[in-house]
C-alpha cells in the first residue's frame, strides 16, 4: 500500500528541466511508490523520452499571440550561432528539440496514468497576462537570458493553485528554483492567508558552489534557501553552504541527482579486457563557465608520445575544444574522436573500454561522468573543485586535483597512464562503490524514503521520521 495523506495520494508537483535523462531517472523511481505525479515544464521542449506515469502540464496559450517580449528573427538567429559556436553538441540538441516541438500535437485528455503509463498531456489556457514576463533565471552560459510569459511566474503559479501539490520540488536552482521563488512571490501578494505549498528544493551542478560567489546570484540563492522548507543536495559540501546562504530546515539524505542506474545491465558493456590493457582515454569536452577542457587537452599534447597507440574520447564538447580536437588530429598529434551525439549507451561501452578519464572544471557537483567512470573501470582522474572525494579514495581509486596546477594533473595522468596495478586494483573497488550507493536496488528506495521523509508519511517500516 503506497502512502497516504489527508484520505489520497499525497501530490508532488515538479518544477525541472523535463527533457534532462537526470530528471527522467529520478522521477523513475517513484512511479511505484503510490504518489500522484506533476511536471511543470520550464520551456516549450518536449519531456524526455524515459519520463512517464506522470501529468504534463503544457502551457497553451489562449490565442495565437502571447504577450511577450518579441525578439527578431534576425537576432534570434543571431544568438543561436552564438550558441552554437560556443556548444555545438548543445545547439544541435536545442534545435531536435525546437523541430519536435513543432511536430508535436498534444493528445486528448486520458484516464489518470498508471506507472508504466506514457506521460498524460494537459493543456494549460494563458491569457498571455504575466506582470513579471521577463525573469532573469540566471542560466549558466548567459545570467540575463529570460523566459517568455508562456512558461513563467505567472503560469506556474496558475498551476500550483490549480493542483495544490502536497509538495513542490524543484530540480536545479538556477532556471527552476528562482521560478517557483518567482511564483511564489505573486502567489504570496496575491493571498498572504493562504500560504505556500511545502517546498523542496534540490541543488544540482554547481548552483550553489559556483554562482553563490556571484553578487546577483548570491542573493537569490539566499532568498530561495530562506523561503524553502527543504533543501537537498548529493554532495556534503553543498550541504554546509544551502546552510551558510539561510537554509535552517531538517537535513535530508545526501542522493546523487542522477537517480539510480542497473549496475548488471551496464556491466554488459564493459569490454572484457582490465583497464591496463585498454587503449582509450575518455574525456570531458566542456568549455564554459565551468569546463577546461582545453587544459585537458594541453595535458594530453604533452603526453602525446606516450599516447600514439591509443584513442582519445572526447565528448559533451565545447567550440574551443572541438576545433583544437581537430587540429592535433589533422598534425597526427592525437588520435581524437570528438563526439558530437551518442545514446547513453554508446558513452557507458566507450567508458568500458577506457583506461582512465579525465575532466577539469573550476566547478561541479558530484560529476555523473565520474560515476559511469567508476561504474566502467575506467581509472577517474577529476579536479577536486567537484565532490568527487566523497566517492573515490583519493590517491588508491581516483584522482582528486587542483584545477589551478597544471604540474599537478600532468603527473596524476601520468600515474594512470603508466601504473597498470594502480588502475587494475582501482576498478572492482570502484565497481563496488557504485553498486552499494547508485544501483537502483538501492537508489528506488532511498529516493521513496527522502519523499516520505520531505512529506511526513509513515514509512515502509511504518515510522515516521521528520
Amino acid at each position: 500500500m503506497g502512502p497516504v495523506l489527508d484520505g489520497r495520494r499525497p501530490r508532488i508537483l515538479f518544477v525541472a528541466m523535463h527533457h534532462s535523462v537526470h530528471t527522467a531517472r529520478w522521477i523513475e523511481a517513484l512511479l511505484d511508490a503510490g504518489f500522484d505525479l506533476h511536471l511543470y515544464p520550464v520551456d516549450p521542449a518536449p519531456p524526455h523520452a524515459y519520463i512517464r506515469g506522470l501529468t504534463f502540464h503544457v502551457p497553451t496559450p489562449a490565442s495565437p499571440v502571447v504577450a511577450a517580449p518579441r525578439v527578431s528573427p534576425g537576432r534570434r538567429a543571431a544568438r543561436f550561432l552564438r550558441h552554437a559556436l560556443k556548444d555545438p553538441s548543445d545547439a544541435i540538441r536545442l534545435l531536435r528539440e525546437k523541430l519536435a516541438h513543432r511536430a508535436a500535437t498534444p493528445p486528448a485528455p486520458q484516464p489518470p496514468p498508471r506507472a508504466g503509463d506514457p506521460v498524460r498531456i494537459r493543456p494549460v489556457p494563458f491569457d498571455g497576462d504575466d506582470p513579471q514576463a521577463r525573469v532573469r533565471l540566471g542560466r549558466p552560459d548567459e545570467s540575463a537570458e529570460t523566459i517568455t510569459a508562456l512558461h513563467g511566474p505567472q503560469m506556474l503559479a496558475e498551476v500550483i493553485a490549480d493542483v495544490q501539490p502536497d509538495l513542490i520540488h524543484s530540480l536545479e536552482f538556477q532556471h527552476n528554483a528562482y521560478l517557483v521563488l518567482a511564483a511564489r512571490d505573486l502567489m504570496l501578494a496575491e493571498n498572504l492567508s493562504r500560504g505556500f505549498p511545502r517546498w523542496l528544493a534540490t541543488n544540482w551542478g554547481s548552483d550553489i558552489y559556483y554562482f553563490g560567489r556571484d553578487e546577483a546570484h548570491a542573493r537569490q540563492i539566499r532568498r530561495v534557501c530562506e523561503a524553502i522548507d527543504l533543501y537537498s543536495c548529493e554532495c556534503r559540501r553543498d550541504l554546509a553552504l544551502g546552510r551558510s546562504f539561510g537554509y535552517r530546515g531538517p537535513e535530508l539524505p545526501v542522493l546523487a541527482n542522477s537517480g539510480g542506474i542497473d549496475v548488471d545491465t551496464a556491466q554488459r558493456l564493459r569490454g572484457e579486457a582490465p583497464p591496463s590493457r585498454r587503449k582509450l582515454i575518455m574525456v570531458k569536452g566542456y568549455d564554459h563557465f565551468a569546463g577546461r577542457a582545453m587544459v585537458s587537452l594541453a595535458v594530453l599534447e604533452r603526453f602525446a608520445d606516450r599516447l600514439k597507440d591509443y584513442e582519445i574520447v572526447m565528448f559533451s564538447v565545447g567550440a574551443r575544444p572541438r576545433a583544437r580536437a581537430l587540429e592535433l588530429k589533422a598534425a597526427g598529434v592525437l588520435n581524437i574522436r570528438v563526439i558530437d551525439l551518442a545514446t547513453h549507451d554508446e558513452i557507458l561501452e566507450c567508458f568500458g573500454r577506457a583506461r582512465a578519464y579525465l575532466a577539469v572544471s573550476i566547478s561541479d557537483g558530484i560529476s555523473t561522468s565520474i560515476l559511469e567512470a567508476m561504474l566502467m573501470g575506467a581509472f577517474p582522474i577529476q579536479t577536486n573543485t567537484s565532490c568527487c572525494e566523497e566517492w573515490f579514495v583519493q590517491g588508491e581509486t581516483g584522482f582528486a586535483v587542483s584545477p589551478d596546477d597544471f604540474e599537478e594533473i600532468c603527473a596524476r595522468f601520468e600515474r594512470a597512464l603508466t601504473d597498470d596495478t594502480l588502475v587494475d586494483d582501482a576498478a572492482p573497488r570502484n565497481l563496488e562503490i557504485i553498486r552499494s550507493r547508485l544501483d537502483q536496488s538501492v537508489m528506488k528506495p532511498a529516493i521513496q524514503d527522502f519523499y516520505r521523509q520531505a512529506l511526513g508519511v509513515p514509512f515502509r517500516d511504518g515510522s515516521e521520521r521528520r
